[in-house]
């Protein structure tokens, strides 16, 4: 078991950080507030004995790709929730539907004579997240599928909440590290915040819960839809980009937005080669001429409107990871975003068109959030980084006539 997987099924089955990861197949989390054991590949010996010496309550979870390099715990409890389990798993670019669907087939195939990963959560008692779940929602018998991120340092475990047969109920996130744990206390209280405007609580999560879990926090949320969102700004896209931005639509000034970026961007500089930082100073320049005395329209943003935080339902479109929203933000910067992504992480001809009038404020906004937004990258040290930063060093180099 490797350390993300250990830190992930420890916060899993109890609370706080863990302590060091134990070696072999079978061992004891005994530093968790119940009386747990984990075991990995466990055989129906095992399992047996184990219910035999009391831990009645059992979990049995399909690794996958390994245990060596876990991304996602599927349930093996019941053929309907492994099926709906997969639903925590939503890939747009070719090679990750490709991958989705090999793991449909290794799911539905019930893994009759395939020596395939699995690890075994056994519990004395009922855990934790199981009260809250029954607290919350009623389900006495919840079923889960676990999704891990990448370890950066705002690593957090997502959990798919069902019942038994499949249905979705809900998702919960919890922080691996601090800096994760800040980034969901913010989701929670933008989401209880835009919960107040009843034009949108068809298209957001709802708060289930949200709160201090052990030494740090935890929310659980409603889901929404199942068909995936669209890959283009479309009319779903647009009718709810105008409904958000109507909830608080507000001017600021293009000298004040051009400030918050400079000074962000200056404490990045030092990171940088010196390609990228003779593109930052001329991309300020160009923005800072071109805004003096523009208004910038600014308004509530989701900050990471992309596809892959979309779905698409009769009520129209539900979007859904407002870790990055801002209550007063440009409101293009939406805009700007989702295109660029499309473009960067899935190859589609989607370039983000601005105006080139230059009094009109625009193209220097597009300017600024091509900073604001590599600023980020390098912060996330995400695995799609690298892309994310080349993409934007194009578009930079575009503006700006090569520079």
């Amino acid at each position: 078991m490797n350390n993300l997987l250990w830190k992930a099924i420890h916060h899993f089955a109890g609370s706080g950080n863990p302590g060091p990861r134990p070696s072999g197949n079978d061992f004891d989390a005994g530093d968790l507030p119940t009386s747990v054991r984990v075991s990995l590949n466990p055989s129906k010996r095992s399992r047996k004995d184990l219910a035999r010496r009391g831990y009645a309550s059992a979990r049995c979870f399909l690794a996958l790709p390994s245990l060596t390099s876990p991304r996602w715990l599927f349930p093996l409890e019941d053929g309907r929730s492994r099926q709906a389990g997969l639903e925590i798993y939503k890939p747009y670019a070719r090679g990750a539907r490709i991958l989705k669907g090999l793991l449909t087939a290794v799911v539905g195939a019930r893994c009759q004579g395939l020596a395939l990963p699995r690890l075994l959560v056994a519990s004395r008692s009922v855990l934790p997240l199981e009260n809250l779940v029954r607290e919350v929602t009623g389900e006495c018998q919840p079923v889960f599928a676990l999704s891990l991120s990448t370890e950066t340092r705002f690593q957090k475990l997502t959990v798919q909440v069902m019942r038994t047969g499949g249905k979705i109920l809900g998702y919960i996130k919890l922080p691996l590290t601090d800096a994760a744990a800040g980034r969901v206390r913010d989701e929670a209280e933008i989401l209880n915040r835009l919960g107040g405007f009843p034009a949108l609580r068809s298209h957001i999560p709802q708060v289930l819960y949200s709160g201090d879990w052990g030494d740090g926090t935890i929310l659980f949320q409603t889901g929404g839809p199942s068909r995936s969102g669209p890959v283009h700004l479309d009319h779903l896209s647009g009718e709810f980009l105008q409904l958000l931005w109507g909830i608080h639509p507000t001017m600021q000034s293009g000298h004040a937005l051009w400030e918050k970026v400079a000074i962000r961007w200056r404490e990045a500089e030092p990171g940088l080669d010196s390609r990228w930082r003779g593109l930052g100073e001329a991309a300020l320049a160009a923005a800072r001429w071109e805004v003096e005395g523009a208004m910038i329209p600014c308004g509530v943003v989701h900050g990471d409107f992309a596809p892959w935080n979309t779905r698409a339902g009769d009520q129209g479109l539900y979007v859904f990871d407002w870790e990055y929203a801002s209550w007063e933000a440009p409101i293009l910067w939406d805009i700007f975003h989702f295109r660029t992504q499309v473009a960067s992480l899935l190859g589609k001809k989607d370039d983000p068109y601005v105006s080139y009038d230059r009094f009109s404020g625009e193209r220097a906004s597009f300017l600024l959030y091509l900073l604001s937004s590599t600023c980020r990258l390098l912060d996330e040290e995400s695995s799609t980084r690298n892309a994310g930063l080349e993409y934007r060093r194009k578009l930079l180099e575009k503006q700006l006539g090569g520079h």
